[in-house]
């Protein structure tokens, strides 16, 4: 191979590298990742504080990978929130004071404190699917990809 021939592909590798590089920086463009499995934080410019309203006295929230949702304690609902602008996409019933609110993709669990139980929303709708008995006082809550798990913060007798 010529020196010249050589020099040519040396050099277009070089530039193909460096510029691939620098498209990189821009973050993550395609990924064989679930979006639902796996949370990446971006962070911003600070100072881009905004408010959305929602219902009396809230004390959990949740990502869907879609939409927010928040419990709101005094009115025994959660509201469904679009996450790109705060639009108020529905205000759904739930159990007794509900507290913490977890996704696990495909469907939305809130804890009910004094209800002893957690209500079983679908994401896509808020459709409640089922109430289920948990311990006294759930008040929080996770999804491990498989299960989920409540904590309950009232002594049991």
């Amino acid at each position: 191979m010529s020196k010249l021939l050589r020099y040519v592909l040396f050099s277009t590798l070089a530039t193909s590298v460096a510029s691939m590089a620098a498209w990189g920086q821009g973050g993550v463009v395609n990924s064989t990742k679930n979006p639902l499995q796996v949370a990446t934080l971006h962070w911003y410019a600070a100072n881009q504080t905004t408010a959305f309203g929602v219902g009396p006295f809230p004390p959990g929230a949740t990502f869907d990978g879609v939409n927010l949702w928040v419990a709101n304690a005094t009115d025994n609902t959660v509201t469904k929130l679009r996450a790109n602008d705060g639009a108020v996409l529905g205000t759904f019933a739930v159990g007794q004071d509900p507290d913490a609110v977890v996704s696990d993709g495909g469907n939305v669990w809130v804890a009910n404190f004094n209800d002893s139980a957690v209500t079983k929303l679908r994401a896509s709708d808020g459709a409640m699917l089922g109430t289920f008995p948990t311990g006294q006082g759930p008040n929080g809550m996770a999804f491990d990809g498989t299960n989920i798990w409540v904590a309950n913060s009232a002594a049991i007798a």
